[in-house]
């Protein structure tokens, strides 16, 4: 039978009740408990075996919980659970009108191994992300992660997924990858509901759309990267074949119908010369063409957002951010890289061309200032998140907040630096298997750490107001009753 796990509110407690035994005083599973019981915490996960689950429990009083929705008369629970992924139970409890609800669920035997580590309240409710093996593989896991990092919803995917995005309605996006730095072929984004449903793609309608970016806009629509292929470009002058395939990088903004409503090709606005600290590796790793033909990756486009009238873009073998005229097409301001007419220059005495090294995930706040992901991928220097502040009537710029990885690490590529409204950051250090959320001054709130081998794209923070928890639940509820019909079409009774 499908199991039904029922929705129970939780009240929040007094500073009084808070001081008393609550209605449940102990919690414990064979398989154990991930994180062990604590009172505050109300999710937690299993690595649940073929035989099932052994779940324990003890309360104040006889009577006063339930397994999902059944009463126990007993003050006290020892009772095994036919259970497998992604099954649930919940067991409440009640005591001088305060209710409580504790959430277990049965994680994939394959779900990535991590370690939870930090000493802080987050700021953060939530954490998206997808721990992947840096060599994908056939499939991998969309997982949302609460603040004391739990996995409270996930949903194995049929390839190697990657940039898992939430967009509104609740609705979650990913795209798919090979082992390429840059598509050579169109990879849309799936677009699915909490339930496992899938509900619509998304891709780019006049280039080879990749995996790097999907930004909502305010107004409802999207911006979505990937590149263009051109043909018979001569790079002899920087130790390049005569008659080249390159790939220049596009920008298009979709409606909610796929509709292109704004486009922007790198061709004729982003030099060749512009990418000299990166050539060298352009030139060793082209991206092979359906056809067979090798196209050079000039500036990899790996973010962008809306500043008011411009987008900001990341070109990473630019080492550089654009702000690009929503009305012209024109560079408006250049950061890092080379130097040109529409550099800014940095306020500090550091030159502005060592500024980013391979950077990602540019992201512009809600008071003008602009994050970036730097991960010194070039250089002997661990990545670093910063926060910079653009003076346009000067034309200079200043970085305002830095943040190092620590433990020093190397970032190679990949990565995210997201500045919450109250001031914490939530970074993935790129080609590592670190996700953390981190104070101002660096110190480690929360940390994932999973296993060597994997990493994340990105780690999406979201905030109070965004997902609820019981959302989640029920999105993982659905998916378990899913599973069970199929499992029970699948195997008839015997007559």
């Amino acid at each position: 039978m499908p199991v039904v796990l029922c929705a129970v509110a939780v009240l929040t407690l007094s500073a009084e009740a808070k001081r008393q035994p609550g209605p449940i005083v102990s919690l414990s599973s064979s398989p154990s408990l991930f994180p062990a019981f604590n009172r505050g915490i109300s999710d937690y996960v299993v690595r649940c075996r073929n035989t099932g689950l052994r779940l324990r429990a003890k309360a104040t009083a006889p009577g006063t919980m339930r397994l999902d929705g059944r009463r126990i008369a007993a003050a006290t629970l020892d009772r095994r659970l036919r259970r497998r992924a992604p099954d649930g139970a919940t067991l409440t409890g009640r005591r001088d009108g305060h209710a409580v609800a504790y959430h277990v669920r049965c994680l994939p035997a394959h779900f990535p191994r991590w370690k939870v580590r930090g000493n802080g309240t987050p700021q953060a409710d939530w954490y998206l992300s997808i721990p992947a093996p840096v060599f994908p593989r056939p499939s991998a896991y969309v997982t949302i992660f609460d603040r004391h990092g739990v996995p409270v919803w996930w949903m194995r995917t049929r390839a190697s997924a990657i940039n898992a995005t939430l967009l509104p309605h609740a609705r979650i996006a990913w795209s798919v990858r090979r082992l390429e730095l840059l598509s050579s072929r169109s990879r849309p984004y799936q677009v699915h509901r909490l339930d496992g449903a899938r509900v619509g793609t998304i891709v780019g309608r006049k280039m080879i759309s990749d995996y790097h970016e999907l930004r909502p806009l305010p107004n409802g629509d999207l911006l979505i990267l990937g590149a263009k292929r051109r043909d018979h470009v001569n790079l002899v002058a920087y130790g390049g074949p005569r008659n080249a395939t390159v790939l220049d990088g596009v920008a298009e903004e979709l409606t909610r119908t796929g509709r292109v409503v704004w486009s922007w090709n790198s061709r004729g606005h982003i030099a060749l010369s512009e990418s000299r600290h990166w050539l060298p590796y352009i030139l060793r790793s082209p991206i092979r063409m359906p056809d067979g033909r090798r196209a050079y990756d000039l500036v990899h486009l790996n973010s962008a957002d809306q500043d008011g009238s411009t987008i900001v873009l990341s070109a990473r073998h630019a080492d550089a951010v654009y702000a690009v005229s929503r009305a012209t097409g024109e560079v408006a301001w250049k950061l890092g890289g080379t130097r040109t007419p529409k550099s800014l220059a940095l306020a500090e005495s550091e030159p502005v061309e060592h500024l980013f090294d391979g950077q990602h995930d540019v992201r512009v706040l809600a008071d003008g200032t602009l994050t970036a992901h730097d991960n010194r991928t070039q250089t002997a220097e661990p990545p670093q998140a910063l926060r910079i502040r653009v003076d346009l009537a000067r034309r200079q710029a200043r970085v305002i907040e830095r943040i190092s990885a620590v433990p020093p690490l190397r970032s190679d590529y990949f990565g995210s630096a997201r500045r919450l409204p109250g001031g914490n950051w939530v970074v993935a250090w790129g080609s590592s298997p670190r996700v953390a959320e981190l104070t101002p001054s660096g110190k480690r709130v929360l940390e994932l750490d999973f296993r060597f081998g994997f990493n994340a794209y990105r780690a999406v923070p979201i905030v109070r107001g965004q997902l609820s928890a019981a959302a989640l639940r029920a999105g993982m509820d659905a998916r378990a009753k899913r599973a069970h019909a199929k499992r029970a079409a699948a195997s008839p009774p015997i007559e």
